[in-house]
């Protein structure tokens, strides 16, 4: 049977239509579903970065690493200020070798439990002046002042820090002269109040540490939950790819 050639280009434009027509019904649907998959993935994305900033474990790491950083600030500013010392200043100290009761010894005792882990009850003002302050003008002293490490020091040296911290105004108002000496009494007590941070600060490391075994069910359910969102964010970009690659070889089928 003969069709008539007018039929046959209707019914050609008219099938072309209907393609073009399913075709944009099925490029709405695949657009819409890589919209929808966008949108998946984005909020999988901001959930996953709400739940890492909740999780305990990195609220406390942040929070140790802090500490660590401000111990690192105090570090460098305490060997700033040693660098500048000058103890044989301190041997203008006028002490009686029975002035047992100035406020002064206290700082040598202390200087002796910190830096040289010795018994504050064996001090001696006349033994710490010729071993520590005149024998090389100095020098180990204002080294350990500024360099040895403090972050281990006991909580009874802490302490001991404290007290002699309350002493420092006393201390200082009894060695106002000269000032050569009362400058680098100043410095001293600066790097004693460093010091003190510092062990406040590792005081705090401490805690935090006790506080991140201590939560470690929560932070293991923290997680679990960080491990399901990174499930649901990976399953939405393989589907996302796989309707990229399908797209891509229907236009070229259609080429």
């Amino acid at each position: 049977m003969n069709v008539p050639i007018e039929y046959s280009e209707q019914r050609a434009k008219t099938e072309a239509n209907s393609y073009g027509f399913s075709q944009s019904i099925e490029n709405l649907d695949t657009n819409s579903l890589k919209e929808d998959l966008n949108k998946s993935i984005e909020l999988g994305r901001k959930k996953r970065k709400q739940l890492t900033l909740q999780n305990p474990e990195f609220q406390i790491k942040q929070e140790i690493e802090d500490e660590k950083q401000n111990i690192k600030v105090q570090t460098l500013i305490r060997r700033g200020v040693a660098d500048s010392l000058k103890i044989s200043d301190l041997l203008k100290l006028k002490i009686s070798a029975k002035d047992n009761n100035n406020p002064i010894h206290s700082l040598f005792r202390w200087c002796m439990l910190i830096f040289y882990k010795e018994n504050p009850e064996m001090y001696s003002w006349q033994e710490f002046k010729k071993q520590v302050i005149e024998k090389n003008n100095g020098l180990d002293l204002r080294n350990r002042l500024g360099y040895q490490s403090v972050i281990h020091i006991t909580s009874l040296e802490g302490e001991k820090t404290k007290y002699l911290l309350n002493l420092k105004k006393t201390i200082l108002e009894q060695n106002s002269k000269p000032e050569e000496l009362h400058h680098v009494l100043v410095k001293i007590f600066d790097i004693i109040e460093i010091i003190y941070k510092t062990h406040e600060h590792a005081k705090r490391i401490n805690h935090l540490v006790n506080d991140l075994l201590m939560q470690e069910q929560k932070i293991k359910q923290y997680k679990d939950e960080i491990d399901k969102v990174n499930q649901e964010i990976q399953i939405a970009k393989s589907n996302l790819k796989n309707l990229e690659s399908k797209s891509l070889n229907d236009e070229i089928i259609q080429e």
